[in-house]
């Protein structure tokens, strides 16, 4: 009854609003003509070598690639004495995934690498925005442009950078999370964990949502994947990870493309910004601290009982910027993964409305505005000379404060998330979507 209610507003609401078609008309035209530019930059240009990326990333992925085929260890050109470090810093196992690229030469890699990521981040997109939103808007128009015109996403493909694959990953364990599918999100984020650690925060989510098969495949999975890359890399090589680059990864970072809590931290004492440094204790502790409380904050909101599907995905979406803001180091290219709590946040104001969802929507919209436009100016306008010289005045400090601002608004989104799901929020009073059955607890 309430889906049939649901459909017959839906479909009145759509009749009496031409200015509704109007705006997917646009969102249509708009989604073309960014589906055109992408393919003119990322499928024609690396065909005719007019590719405009960098790809320095990519090189490091290839590198190790080619270390591995050559008898080598996927480490060889690690190195941490840059503030970014260089080299290959993923687990053995995204070593392994990456170890069919020496079978292809230089530009064949490139081209292979770059659509590969481009599809996952499509695909991902497309996912999230099928699965968030009722069938009633344009969830297509949307997931494109959220893959191809958020700069964060765009980054990674200019670059040559993993996350899109990760994404893809969460994004399908999304859709199984909101699904109740708790085994296929344990085994997908397992999978995501094996390739970049961060994921490994889901655990808390799947622990505090009761889901013990979903725990244990996520765990299960994590340790085939580590038991596969190290038979990959070898055992002298997985310890060069966990002695040498896993604590790389998880010292304090002052420098500007780091938007995790600890990145943000170590600006404020001026840790580690240009030039490697020392971790004080007390920056050590305030990281540890800040990045606990904000996965507590997540885990506080997760409720075992029934929750409506728009809900339950406003928590997977908080989980994700947990996971960024909890993070070693979270650059920018990594908040690819907050096209997740957009389209949450979408979900939740397609069903609830605008006014009852006002709240979360405004921090939705300030990070959309940060992380799309703000950030992408400042990183075009700014060079290694200029940052060099600010660093020389007084106005080093309130600068790299001004930095931070990503991260400060990717905290605003988990506290508005987090107060939306809080224990006794008011529900949204808007009946469930037409194509949104009911979800029990467990599975």
């Amino acid at each position: 009854m309430i889906t049939r209610v649901a459909a017959t507003r839906a479909v009145q609401f759509h009749q009496r609003s031409p200015r509704l078609r109007r705006i997917r008309l646009l969102l249509l035209l708009a989604a073309a003509a960014i589906s055109a530019v992408a393919v003119s930059s990322f499928v024609i240009g690396p065909l005719t070598g007019h590719f405009a990326g960098t790809f320095e990333d990519f090189a490091a992925y290839l590198g190790a690639a080619r270390s591995m085929a050559a008898g080598g260890s996927p480490y060889a050109a690690f190195s941490s004495v840059p503030v970014t470090e260089t080299g290959f810093v993923y687990p053995p196992f995204g070593a392994l995934l990456v170890h069919p690229l020496a079978l292809l030469s230089t530009r064949a890699a490139m081209v292979v690498w770059l659509w590969l990521t481009l599809a996952c981040a499509v695909t991902g997109a497309i996912v999230v925005a099928r699965t968030a939103l009722p069938k009633s808007w344009p969830r297509v128009e949307l997931a494109i442009l959220a893959a191809v015109a958020f700069a964060p996403a765009t980054y990674n493909y200019w670059h040559g950078q993993i996350n899109p694959a990760i994404f893809l990953l969460l994004a399908i364990s999304y859709w199984a999370y909101v699904r109740d599918r708790q085994v296929t999100a344990g085994i997908l984020l397992g999978l995501a964990a094996g390739i970049k650690i961060a994921p490994v925060v889901f655990l808390i989510v799947l622990i505090r949502r009761r889901w013990w098969r979903g725990t244990a495949a996520m765990v299960s999975t994590g340790v085939v994947t580590l038991i596969l890359g190290t038979v990959a890399v070898g055992g002298a090589a997985t310890i060069t990870f966990v002695t040498k680059v896993l604590p790389g990864l998880n010292r304090a970072t002052g420098w500007i493309y780091d938007q995790s809590l600890g990145g943000a931290i170590s600006r404020v004492a001026r840790q580690s910004i240009l030039v490697v440094q020392p971790t004080s204790w007390p920056v050590q502790v305030a990281n540890v601290v800040a990045g606990l409380l904000v996965l507590g904050l997540a885990a506080w909101v997760i409720r075992p009982e029934w929750r409506c599907r728009e809900e339950r995905g406003a928590e997977f979406g908080l989980a994700i910027t947990a996971m960024l803001l909890a993070g070693g180091i979270a650059w920018y290219p990594h908040f690819v993964h907050l096209i997740i709590p957009f389209f949450c946040v979408l979900g939740l104001v397609a069903t609830g409305g605008w006014r009852a969802e006002r709240s979360t929507a405004l921090a939705a919209l300030g990070v959309l505005i940060v992380f799309g436009l703000v950030a992408p100016l400042a990183i075009s306008d700014l060079s290694m000379n200029g940052i060099v010289a600010v660093s020389r005045t007084p106005a080093w400090w309130p600068f790299l404060q001004l930095c931070s601002l990503p991260c400060f608004s990717a905290l605003w989104l988990a506290i508005a998330l987090a107060r939306r799901l809080r224990p006794g929020a008011a529900p949204a009073d808007s009946p469930a979507r037409d194509d949104a059955p009911a979800v029990g607890a467990t599975a």
